[in-house]
């Protein structure tokens, strides 16, 4: 199955070598800069485990810790990992509400189990354990959701 061209980072940008990385003051040069910051944004938008703080029965959200990396939209690869607050008794949903733009939260998604072949329910998520929820963007007919492990 392929990837959606939506949930798929920018490659980084190659070094050319025959570009100078400094100027002959020892400051960075536009091209070195642009490397850079093509390589931050990568980093800052490349799967990863991001803990969160988890509150919520049936309908849970996620707030990345301060260490956490830059969340802007839901991209395959991130997991976030959370403790589940309360055992779930119904359908589950969650969002992730990033901290460093605390009037922004992402979309409400669905939580799967068995490898994102059913959606999670009653007594699935269990009080005081620990789960990590991948993103999977083909989920729910492409509206993308979380497969929990």
């Amino acid at each position: 199955m392929t990837i959606p061209s939506a949930a798929k980072l920018t490659p980084i940008k190659s070094v050319n070598s025959q570009i100078p990385f400094v100027d002959k003051n020892g400051f960075l040069t536009a091209e070195a800069l642009t490397l850079l910051d093509g390589w931050r944004s990568y980093g800052l938008g490349a799967g990863r485990i991001i803990p969160c703080d988890a509150t919520g029965k049936n309908t849970i959200t996620l707030v990345p810790t301060e260490a956490s990396p830059l969340i802007e939209a839901y991209k395959f690869g991130d997991a976030f990992l959370f403790w589940q607050e309360t055992t779930s008794d119904g359908s589950v949903t969650a969002m992730v509400k990033p901290k460093s733009i605390s009037a922004y939260t992402l979309a409400t998604i669905k939580v799967y189990i068995t490898n994102g072949s059913a959606q999670a329910g009653a007594g699935d998520l269990v009080a005081s354990s620990l789960y990590a929820a991948f993103y999977l963007p083909i989920a729910d007919s492409n509206a993308g959701g979380f497969v929990i492990k």
